[in-house]
């Protein structure tokens, strides 16, 4: 009895919560009019248009409201997918259940109301009998809940917006990604399995979502790049929605915060149309922001290897960037082009171990050195040494690492280069023949002899 007297008062708050949120969600998604046609419509029961904002809010919180066997579906929904199993360990599951349901009310109806919004629009979009009332109130609460770029929003609010663009209900097409060459079921034969039906208003509503989102604030903004990020995993999707100009369109004067997200759909957007992902670099490299700078440092790799020349012009760009941290994030970067450029990669190693910001060089050691040194061992372009010298001791055992590792497997290039670190200080190398004697003594005396002119130098360890 107590358990089932705390999950009635648990439903009476989540309810009375729901309906406030939906209430203000559907105020705000009626801001955005006049609202989009429905997708699908029956050819026997043509769609009646609302007559106002109101009428669709009276319409929407009438169904929810009489729908209670709806909502407590949801609500055990709920229960199961977001309490924690690690509670049914406590001594009381269910009542810890349902304070941990309270203490994330917010989240619990934000979850409830997107299952409500999926509904309508799955009623909506049902090929047999399109539901058009359904289609004007879902549509509305979709767009008064996405304002943030939430987990749920992020995910459940693009499987809705791709339901849409598809004009097929949510959850019943197809909803994975295209199969690579990388992955066990891909098939070269094998074609796009989702259709984008041309002659439908999926398209037109889909378009119509996301211009309204481009129109809202930094958080919608972000969560409509997350979207499209999204769309770039479908290949119909891409030439459907015409999305290379869409991203060509909104990537000028774009907020920083949106343009470092944007940053993101880069790698894949030069996979599916270059000349648009060309565009889109060439804005945001105009960018100094550095959360901008920042989030093209760390696309460089995946950019290098989709292509590979814009990614150099990238590198090169932010390698005389202001930021340091840019800058040392586009150093971390050098170590791609070690195997597929090394010329380019020496030529810029050598640059990046002279730069004024003692953090750029710690990331060439700490990335680039080990490559640098396979490249040109005996250390003819004078990067090891002069770094060396700085006795810097945060990268200090990554060095000396570099250097018993040389010893032992070219004997000639450690030889050469140890001599040009004593030649300045007699005494730069003690710590590192501390470190050897602790693993090799007698190797460790022997080259100390050699160095000093009073022994043969020791034999590489095969």
């Amino acid at each position: 009895m107590a358990s089932g007297r705390r999950r009635e008062e648990t439903s009476a708050i989540v309810r009375t919560r729901c309906l406030e949120m939906m209430q203000e969600s559907l105020a705000r998604g009626c801001l955005d009019w006049p609202l989009p046609h429905p997708p699908l419509q029956d050819a026997d029961l043509p769609p009646i248009e609302p007559n106002s904002a109101d009428d669709v809010m009276e319409r929407g919180l009438g169904l929810f409201t009489i729908d209670v066997a709806g909502f407590e579906r949801h609500l055990t929904s709920a229960r199961e997918s977001m309490i924690p199993h690690r509670l049914g360990l406590t001594t009381d599951p269910e009542k810890e259940g349902e304070r941990w349901l309270l203490h994330r009310l917010h989240e619990v109806a934000r979850k409830i109301l997107f299952d409500v919004c999926e509904g309508w629009l799955a009623a909506s979009l049902d090929p047999e009998a399109p539901d058009s009332e359904r289609w004007y109130i879902g549509i509305t609460l979709f767009n008064g809940l996405s304002t943030a770029p939430d987990p749920i929003a992020s995910n459940r609010g693009y499987h809705i917006l791709e339901s849409i663009a598809l004009s097929h209900p949510p959850g019943r097409w197809p909803s994975r990604a295209a199969a690579g060459p990388h992955q066990m079921d891909w098939s070269p034969e094998r074609g796009d399995k989702l259709v984008v039906r041309a002659e439908g208003g999926g398209i037109d509503a889909a378009h119509w979502m996301l211009d309204q989102m481009e129109k809202g604030d930094v958080d919608r903004r972000i969560l409509l790049i997350r979207w499209l990020r999204g769309m770039l995993e479908r290949p119909s999707l891409i030439e459907g929605m015409a999305l290379g100009k869409r991203f060509e369109l909104m990537a000028h004067a774009l907020p920083p915060e949106v343009a470092a997200e944007m940053v993101g759909c880069l790698p894949r957007l030069f996979e599916t149309d270059s000349a648009s992902g060309d565009t889109v670099l060439a804005s945001i490299r105009t960018r100094s922001e550095p959360v901008v700078t920042q989030a093209l440092s760390q696309e460089v790799p995946a950019l290098l290897r989709v292509a590979p020349d814009r990614g150099l012009l990238l590198i090169d760009h932010l390698l005389v960037s202001h930021d340091a941290s840019a800058r040392a994030s586009a150093t971390s970067s050098l170590k791609e082009l070690a195997i597929s450029s090394p010329d380019l990669f020496l030529e810029r190693v050598v640059a990046q171990a002279k730069d004024s910001e003692q953090k750029v060089r710690r990331v060439v050691v700490q990335a680039c050195l080990r490559p640098y040194l396979e490249l040109d061992p005996a250390d003819s372009r004078e990067v090891f040494v002069p770094l060396w010298h700085e006795n810097d001791e945060v990268v200090g055992a990554r060095m000396r690492e570099l250097l018993l590792r040389m010893q032992e497997v070219d004997v000639e290039a450690f030889d050469s280069v140890s001599r040009r670190i004593l030649e300045d200080d007699e005494a730069a190398l003690d710590s590192f023949w501390r470190l050897m004697e602790v693993r090799d003594e007698q190797r460790a005396a022997d080259w100390q002899a050699h160095l000093s002119g009073d022994g043969e130098r020791p034999e590489a360890i095969i």
